[in-house]
């Protein structure tokens, strides 16, 4: 077998590469949303400028093929406020930054039978540089995968590995129909997402139907906004996500949704569908409409429901909780663990960090 070989691609080469990336995409076991090039071309757009993030993207070729590609960038951080790092992250997060918009499942872009190879190589190739001193794989469900990777490549204290931020990702199983996971629900978590429509009806004619994506900036901001006080998205994620939405909408993978009440609205659903699967994005809804009715749940019923009669397998909640319930974990018959793995060097940051950890934890993570 011939050996693998580094193409640095610039950021005109990513752009120009949108074909070869989806081939490349088809034929590994990477995430077809967020490790999409419309995602993370994106994602680049609208936040690259405001990081002043240098590209990083290691191409990796078996001869003349293509095997996998790591998509990275550079940028100056602080960590803990007052120590100055030079960060190496995926595109699509920038880790512990309120500002940028967080992607989920990241990893490299390879073919399913060289994913393990290319992780070795793009860690060996990351290593043998100098000039950072931190590199985040962020929210990854390949945490194990990359540890591997790095694991004896470069041993000593001046070097340290930390698994940190742990997350959960929750998927609902449609596979069987939606009445087949109706039943596999308990007692009350299926009254509020099937039984209480019948509550909701008596309140006025409801309407549930898909929507454009102009509705990013209208309903979706104004009801999460009485949700949570605040818009769903703005700035730069707005403009992201209204990108987005455009693009997908042209291809009928954008699925927003609207349950209204003697036509108002009262609740908006951002999903994503990627084949047989379904993201749930976001989410508004008007929490003083009915006190009794978790209009949230009842629209991810509809929602499902719909998905499932579409052939949609798999529903993803993603990560995160709701405000006053864990409400995914009700819904849910999947689950995916997420991390951050941190891989620190130099001086003094492993050092710093090694005793922090040691301090914290009486079993400190391996390094």
């Amino acid at each position: 077998m011939r050996p693998l070989t580094l193409r640095r691609w610039s950021v005109a080469d990513w752009l120009g590469s949108e074909a070869a990336w989806g081939r490349l995409l088809a034929r590994s076991n990477a995430d077809a949303l967020f490790l999409s090039w419309d995602w993370l071309t994106l994602w680049w757009h609208c936040f690259a400028s405001a990081l002043s993030a240098a590209p990083e993207i290691l191409a990796f070729y078996r001869g003349e093929e293509l095997v996998g590609v790591a998509p990275h960038y550079r940028r100056r951080v602080l960590r803990s406020g007052v120590l100055p790092a030079t960060s190496v992250q995926p595109i699509g997060v920038s880790w512990r930054d309120p500002a940028a918009l967080i992607s989920e499942y990241l990893d490299i872009v390879a073919s399913a039978a060289e994913a393990d190879a290319a992780r070795r190589a793009c860690a060996r190739v990351l290593l043998e540089e100098r000039g950072w001193s931190e590199w985040v794989i962020g929210f990854t469900a390949a945490g194990t995968q990359w540890r591997d990777a790095f694991s004896g490549l470069e041993p000593g204290r001046r070097q340290y590995l930390r698994d940190v931020d742990p997350l959960v990702s929750y998927q609902a199983d449609l596979g069987a129909g939606f009445g087949d996971y109706l039943r596999s629900l308990g007692p009350s978590t299926r009254r509020s997402v099937w039984s209480l429509r019948r509550r909701l009806a008596r309140l006025g004619k409801v309407g549930f139907a898909r929507l454009s994506s102009a509705e990013i900036d209208g309903d979706l901001n104004r009801l999460h906004q009485l949700r949570w006080q605040r818009p769903a998205f703005a700035g730069a994620g707005l403009e992201f996500h209204t990108q987005l939405a455009h693009r997908l909408g042209h291809r009928g993978e954008l699925v927003m949704s609207r349950v209204s009440v003697d036509g108002a609205a009262v609740s908006v659903l951002y999903d994503i569908r990627k084949g047989a699967r379904q993201y749930n994005i976001s989410m508004g809804f008007d929490p003083a409409f009915a006190g009794k009715l978790s209009l949230g749940l009842l629209h991810l019923g509809y929602a499902m429901e719909a998905a499932a009669e579409a052939g949609v397998i798999t529903y993803d909640f993603l990560a995160g909780s709701g405000q006053r319930t864990d409400y995914k974990r009700h819904l849910s018959q999947a689950r995916r663990n997420l991390s951050c793995v941190q891989v620190l060097r130099g001086y003094l940051l492993p050092s710093l960090y090694r005793w922090r950890d040691r301090a914290r934890h009486p079993h400190p993570p391996p390094g």
